[in-house]
């Protein structure tokens, strides 16, 4: 069996503004580096068996949050036997293919202003996504074809056991849309999925499946939660 856990990066300063982001690599906030901390608690007592981020700073950030938690590897062999560089049982390993949707001429932009600057379409999209041309963004179904194939390549390579996949909010929507065979542009309108929320999916023979979508009870000593903007 192989169990991955899909997170949602730690909030950002632009999410904590409601500003949309794509490849626009913004650090996390201070609130972000807290709900990276529940994380790092949340996954401490699990035996990861692999941890996988995009490239962007977000979700570097809160990936480097979830190792320092995890047990440090154990000596082994003689005097100077080598370990991790980290010090923990696992490396971190990047796939640029988990990145967000690249969102063009809209990042940086809050929804209000998208929609005053191109004619409402913030709008539109709320209604239907997949309806509207964003200039100079990445095309949905280039988007949706590299992260399933994303997917497809970390299932094929990794063993059995639980796995740490710290991604975005869209990725998350479009491999949950391919798995649960769901309407895109339905699933983005009604999805919720918060900074740092935890989205288990399970993969045996012969069909994979969800486990749970955007659990955020290891969030609840910080208050209530914001969902902030996807990206």
């Amino acid at each position: 069996m192989k169990r991955f856990y899909l997170v949602r990066h730690a909030q950002t300063t632009w999410n904590g503004q409601n500003r949309i982001q794509g490849h626009s690599d913004v650090p996390l906030s201070p609130l972000g580096e807290r709900q990276a901390s529940c994380l790092k608690e949340f996954f401490a007592s699990t035996r990861l068996s692999g941890l996988i981020t995009s490239q962007m700073a977000r979700t570097r950030q809160t990936a480097e949050a979830i190792l320092s938690g995890l047990p440090a590897a154990p000596k082994t062999g003689g005097q100077g036997a080598a370990q991790a560089g980290n010090g923990h049982r696992l490396n971190l390993v990047v796939m640029p293919d988990l990145a967000e949707m690249h969102l063009g001429a809209w990042e940086g932009l809050t929804p209000s202003e998208v929609d005053a600057k191109f004619g409402g379409a913030y709008a539109q999209w709320r209604v239907r996504p997949s309806s509207v041309i964003i200039p100079d963004a990445e095309p949905v179904q280039d988007f949706r074809r590299r992260v399933r194939r994303a997917l497809e390549q970390i299932v094929d390579d990794s063993r059995a056991g639980e796995h740490v996949i710290v991604t975005h909010g869209g990725v998350i929507a479009a491999l949950l849309a391919d798995l649960l065979d769901a309407d895109y542009d339905r699933l983005l309108r009604r999805l919720r999925l918060d900074n740092a929320g935890v989205t288990a999916l399970e993969f045996e023979t012969p069909n994979p499946h969800a486990l749970w979508i955007n659990s955020t009870g290891h969030l609840s000593v910080l208050g209530p939660i914001d969902g902030g903007h996807w990206g």
